[in-house]
């Protein structure tokens, strides 16, 4: 086996899959969203996406340091002028130091068109929000039956029939709605809005979709 190439295709091939669940992690709703409704992507939840993201990107920054220690006469030359002698600010370095300091400093006081890119994401996820519907407060799904109906003045009792009525199975007034919507295999989001209909089960129109169009 030679390390140096397989540092080099390693850190080549997680480049790839990382740039991938950037672009996913770019149009992914925001969290309370995605939990709320269960949102997934070919399969995986955000948090798996966010998982794969991270473990790759620690795998990808390991088999860089790898590629540059393996490469490090190869980056003196870049750093050296006509002459061989070792010269950190020469011209490529300079332009690349200068194109990594506009995008950052871009980015941070807001111009076009760092801004339009962070503009964009904000408008995905507001579209996803209007989508897929948002939770009445923060990580709601964590929440057991009987402190969300606390929390939203429902009767605990009419909303746990209510839910009954509408096809969900129950185990206790403890337990979370994230709990009971994992036992029943539907978002969070579709037993809150069983308990907000006392009168019967839920119609087709009231079921939000479960995974992006």
């Amino acid at each position: 086996m030679n390390l140096k190439r397989i540092a080099s295709l390693t850190a080549f091939l997680t480049l790839f899959f990382v740039l991938l669940t950037s672009a996913v992690l770019y149009v992914v709703p925001q969290g309370r969203v995605a939990y709320w409704a269960n949102w997934t992507l070919w399969g995986l939840s955000k948090e798996q996406w966010t998982a794969i993201h991270m473990n790759l990107g620690m795998l990808f920054l390991l088999s860089l340091l790898l590629h540059t220690w393996y490469n490090w006469r190869n980056i003196v030359l870049y750093l050296s002028d006509s002459r061989r002698r070792l010269k950190i600010f020469t011209g490529d370095f300079n332009l690349a130091l200068l194109l990594t300091a506009l995008f950052a400093v871009g980015t941070y006081v807001e111009i076009p068109p760092f801004a339009n890119i962070i503009a964009c994401n904000a408008r995905i996820k507001e579209a996803a929000a209007r989508k897929y519907g948002e939770p009445p407060y923060g990580h709601a799904e964590l929440s057991s039956l009987r402190a969300l109906s606390q929390h939203m003045g429902l009767d605990l009792a009419a909303a746990r029939l209510a839910v009954a009525e509408a096809g969900f199975t129950i185990q206790s007034a403890e337990q979370t709605l994230k709990e009971i919507a994992v036992a029943n295999r539907v978002p969070p989001q579709q037993i809150y809005l069983a308990m907000l209909r006392p009168a019967g089960p839920l119609g087709a129109g009231d079921i939000m979709p479960r995974k992006p169009a």
